[in-house]
């Protein structure tokens, strides 16, 4: 199978992702089969056109092919890259281990929130939930639950929430919270924070207090 990682707004159509897993199983296709096998798709021409023009998909004497660009070294690729690859290939394997190091700063403080994540953003982190919420893309089923803690919250607003309550781990191993608070609650479900009692937190990532760095490594 075919996947697509990082899709633009063209490759995010389901008929795309459709027609490139149909293509290498079907040997010169016509524009007429296509039809008779995809009778739900409106537009269809215009679609193909489109994908032609991209050079996702090549035409002659009325046939068409796949030429997608897969992946063959997972090495070449940066994070939020948009891939192509074959999930029976060693390449997807491989990319599957890669890891990532995000940085996320902010405009009310100094603060920089480190953290390490795979090439799909699925894990929990706060740099890939707002990735997956800027870019539309849907969230692992461990981002819904912070989801369901902070919902389509924006990224500035809560980072100074968040940034200035880690701050006060600067002079203190404990802070307390007396009243509840979804960016305290989000920072723990982030495995930023631990609860020690009702209305206390201590610090579970490393703090770097001279370059303000907070590095959480927790996969």
């Amino acid at each position: 199978m075919i996947i697509t990682y990082n899709p633009d707004k063209l490759t995010r159509q389901s008929f795309f992702q459709e027609l490139i897993n149909y293509l290498p199983m079907h040997d010169e296709v016509t524009l007429r089969q296509i039809k008779r096998d995809f009778p739900e798709i409106p537009k269809l021409d215009r679609a193909i056109e489109d994908y032609v023009q991209a050079g996702y998909v090549a035409r002659q004497d009325k046939r068409y092919t796949l030429t997608l660009p897969l992946l063959e070294k997972a090495e070449q690729v940066s994070l939020d890259d948009m891939v192509f690859v074959d999930t029976h290939s060693p390449a997807y394997d491989n990319l599957l281990a890669l890891t990532f190091y995000t940085q996320l700063a902010n405009v009310t403080n100094q603060v920089i929130l480190e953290e390490k994540t795979d090439f799909a953003r699925s894990q929990l982190t706060m740099s890939n939930y707002f990735h997956k919420l800027r870019t539309a893309l849907p969230l692992s089923p461990d981002q819904e639950k912070l989801y369901a803690i902070l919902g389509d919250v924006n990224q500035e607003y809560a980072l100074k929430y968040m940034t200035a309550f880690l701050l006060k781990f600067e002079r203190k191993a404990v802070v307390k919270q007396k009243r509840p608070d979804i960016f305290v609650q989000a920072l723990v479900l982030l495995g930023y924070l631990e609860q020690i009692d009702e209305q206390s937190y201590g610090l579970k990532i490393a703090f770097d207090r001279e370059k303000l760095i907070f590095s959480n490594d927790l996969f």
